[in-house]
């Protein structure tokens, strides 16, 4: 028995791709997007400073309210819940590009400190040098390491070590004294060159 056609018209119009009917929730956070889209934006390039981050930070939280639609007790605050959302992301994005300066600083700073090219004298110094730094107590030698190595100040290094200022200063007196004794005998018996 031929079917006829016209009676699929409404289902084969349901099956075009983009024209499914939306669920409540996509209807919401399409009413979402409309209202308050530009405003978001504008909130995150004010916090950011730039146009083109802000709308990804935007979109992103977009996402994050769409996926987690269920745990919103009071819809009719979702766009509170999304300013929250734009703020809180623009903010680690901020974390996040302070900390790559840092590593990134840090890197071109180690880059600069380079030793010279390796001569006899400059290598069997610096082995002398960490010889006798391995031989400090463990907090003298952490002290030393971030102090002339990771270039720390004072204060930072107390709050890494989880001690006073006035600790890591004493630890470090100490620790300069012992090296300066070790690597001066060190040098009274090394034969001439």
């Amino acid at each position: 028995m031929p079917v006829e056609m016209s009676s699929w018209a409404p289902v084969v119009d349901q099956l075009r791709v983009g024209d499914k009917p939306q669920s409540a929730r996509e209807r919401e956070m399409s009413a979402l997007f409309e209202q308050h889209y530009d405003g978001l934006c504008d909130l995150a390039t004010m916090i950011l400073g730039d146009a083109a981050t802000a709308e990804e930070i935007v979109m992103e939280a977009l996402l994050k309210t769409f996926t987690g639609w269920g745990r919103i007790r009071d819809k009719s605050r979702a766009n509170f819940y999304l300013r929250r959302a734009v703020i809180n992301l623009s903010r680690s994005k901020i974390r996040r590009k302070i900390i790559e300066g840092r590593v990134n600083a840090m890197a071109h700073r180690r880059d600069e400190l380079r030793p010279p090219p390796w001569t006899v004298d400059t290598h069997e110094t610096a082995r002398e040098v960490w010889r006798a730094v391995r031989d400090l107590p463990t907090r003298q030698r952490a002290c030393i390491y971030l102090r002339y190595v990771e270039d720390l100040a004072e204060g930072d290094i107390a709050e890494i070590m989880d001690c006073s200022v006035g600790t890591v200063r004493s630890q470090l007196s100490r620790a300069r004294a012992k090296l300066e004794a070790r690597l001066a005998s060190d040098e009274a018996a090394r034969p001439f060159r």
